[in-house]
């Protein structure tokens, strides 16, 4: 589940904070304002890090390997006469989807065709943010993606 941004921004007003009040008798000087944002960047370094290493998305999956390539494909009817279509080629190494080659599109935005398998691959989770505008497009790439590796997008969400 995507952390909150306020989160991050609570815990960069509380460093400010910290960093800009007096020091007490004895103690350190305040952090310069490089020294805070370094802090802070290394900060979200590690609560990033964290987050990849908690979670497997091949945890989630039916498949018996974590090698190969597997086809997916899944149809989102927007209209009576429009249907969405993305039909997906994904590959696994080691665990890791490596590329997501779509291989059949209809009614498919395409910048959700372009953005979606890049932020899949990136963040090797399942569901990732939708394209502004393209969410139909999306969460067919998505489910696409998730049908082809054997996850229930449902159970992901909770």
């Amino acid at each position: 589940m995507k952390r909150p941004v306020a989160s991050r921004s609570f815990i960069f007003v509380l460093l400010l904070v910290l960093a800009c009040s007096p020091p007490k008798t004895g103690e350190k000087k305040p952090l310069s304002a490089a020294e805070l944002a370094a802090a802070f960047e290394k900060s979200r370094k590690e609560e990033e890090g964290k987050k990849n290493k908690e979670f497997n998305l091949m945890d989630h999956s039916v498949l018996d390997t974590c090698r190969g390539v597997f086809e997916g494909d899944w149809d989102e009817k927007v209209s009576e006469d429009i249907t969405c279509r993305a039909a997906v080629r994904v590959n696994l190494e080691d665990c890791r989807i490596t590329w997501i080659t779509i291989t059949d599109s209809s009614y498919l935005n395409p910048d959700a065709a372009r953005l979606i398998p890049q932020r899949i691959i990136e963040s090797q989770r399942l569901p990732v943010d939708a394209v502004s505008g393209a969410s139909v497009s999306s969460w067919t790439l998505m489910t696409a993606v998730a049908v082809a590796l054997g996850i229930d997008l449902m159970e992901l969400e909770e």
